[in-house]
């Protein structure tokens, strides 16, 4: 694999009606199925965010993060950026600097490394943005 994602994608912080959202990129050198991916934390300036709060956005789909396991057949590919949508209105406004911090978990469904046990990566990132 060459150089290492960053997991936050730059300047990509926007601010919205329903919240925020800003974009994720794959660290992983093949796609992997959406039940693969694992949001672990977010947070907004030091504030944990409510994983129950956010929606994974991929290939014009929505979904919440208890759904991805089931999306085995739906596909993250390695040059598409995802979506992190965060659901809480007035959080951030245009033209605000915040700080993001995100882990995910990625699954390696082809990479097996005990009986039900797969290699995994976990990315952590740390960026801070101003919202568009």
């Amino acid at each position: 694999m060459g150089a290492a994602v960053k997991l936050i994608q730059d300047n990509s912080l926007k601010s919205g009606t329903d919240g925020y959202a800003f974009e994720v990129r794959l660290n992983w050198y093949r796609s992997l199925p959406l039940s693969s991916v694992d949001v672990l934390k977010l947070a907004l300036d030091g504030e944990t965010v409510p994983l129950d709060q956010v929606r994974f956005e991929i290939n014009g789909h929505q979904y919440a993060l208890g759904d991805l396991p089931q999306r085995y057949e739906e596909f993250w590919f390695v040059q598409d950026s995802a979506v992190l949508r965060v659901l809480q209105p007035g959080k951030v406004a245009t033209g605000e600097a915040h700080t993001l911090d995100a882990e995910m978990s990625l699954r390696f469904p082809y990479i097996q490394i005990g009986p039900d046990r797969f290699l995994t990566n976990i990315t952590r990132c740390s960026d801070t943005q101003t919202a568009k």
